[in-house]
């Protein structure tokens, strides 16, 4: 009776061993690194999706820091398409560029048309950056008559509007729909005066509407890593978004509003049109790349991009 005790136990032993050696393993998650604001929005599908771990910062200097380590932690980082390129083209990356996903969200904001041809100030900011950049290469400078100033953030532009220090301004949505909205409150009309990804395209003769503003990079091996999460982002930005606001609300909620460094899902819907998220593969859109590129003197080769 002892040996046949001790047979069955050890073949339950056995059993279970067997069964826990067949039990998958899983994956090491998908790590993404994004800046809050438009670009985090562009990943909406991916928060809180199995083995997809998104983080979120303020700034880009964890982007630069992210994008420039050896052996970096991140299977794709999104960043300022200019800051990526610059790295692929000086040789200081393992990240190739894989996607764009903003197309920009710049606009001119003000009490009425009179207001860029009047005196006083035009507040601005991203001086010697991207949102002065895309201002004077979408603009015919000498239609806006007040002094420029430049502000350290679209939220000070914002402040200053809203204290009518000046009549017209620079902002980046969401803070365009975010002002204009707290403007009607405070009893002062604000409208948008001027759509600089319309004047840009304009301008500059591009194929696309915009500019290839931030970019999905991804680090060398990682690209079938990512496949599905680019899936479900091209999806949601393309088609689902546009054809059920409330996907966006219920995302967003998801997700957390200061997850996105943004004010609130309503925000969000509201301001998702103008704040142009559309996912195109990079290789589709070089001449819109090399368009806005060229404003920074940075070349890239074919090299650059994901295959």
């Amino acid at each position: 009776m002892r040996f046949l005790k001790g047979v069955l136990a050890a073949a339950l032993v056995l059993t279970m061993t067997a069964c826990s050696s067949k039990e998958p393993t899983k994956e090491d998650p998908l790590k993404i690194l994004v800046p809050q604001g438009a670009p985090a929005l562009a990943l909406l599908p991916l928060y809180g999706e199995d083995n997809v771990a998104v983080e979120t910062v303020a700034g880009s200097d964890a982007l630069l820091a992210a994008l420039s380590k050896k052996d970096s932690e991140y299977d794709a980082v999104v960043a300022p398409i200019n800051v990526g390129a610059t790295l692929i083209e000086k040789e200081k990356t393992d990240y190739v560029l894989d996607s764009v996903v903003t197309w920009g969200n710049l606009y001119i904001v003000g009490t009425d048309e009179s207001a860029l041809s009047e005196e006083g100030m035009f507040a601005a900011f991203g001086e010697a950056a991207v949102p002065q950049k895309v201002l004077m290469s979408s603009m015919d400078m000498d239609t806006i008559k007040g002094e420029i100033k430049y502000f350290g953030s679209a939220n000070e532009v914002s402040g200053t509007l809203l204290a009518k220090k000046a009549n017209a301004g620079l902002l980046a949505e969401p803070a365009v729909t975010a002002t204009i909205a707290k403007a009607k409150q405070q009893g002062i009309e604000l409208k948008v005066l001027k759509d600089l990804q319309k004047e840009y395209q304009q301008k500059n003769n591009t194929p696309s509407y915009g500019y290839p503003q931030a970019a999905l990079f991804v680090k060398k091996g990682s690209e079938e890593k990512l496949s599905s999460a680019y899936d479900k982002m091209e999806e949601f930005a393309n088609k689902t978004s546009l054809e059920d606001e409330n996907a966006i609300v219920e995302a967003v909620q998801k997700a957390t509003p200061e997850k996105l460094g943004i004010p609130n899902a309503e925000i969000a819907q509201k301001s998702w049109k103008r704040q142009n998220i559309r996912v195109v593969k990079a290789v589709d859109v070089k001449d819109d790349i090399n368009t806005f590129l060229k404003q920074f003197n940075i070349n890239i080769t074919d090299d650059a991009y994901t295959k």
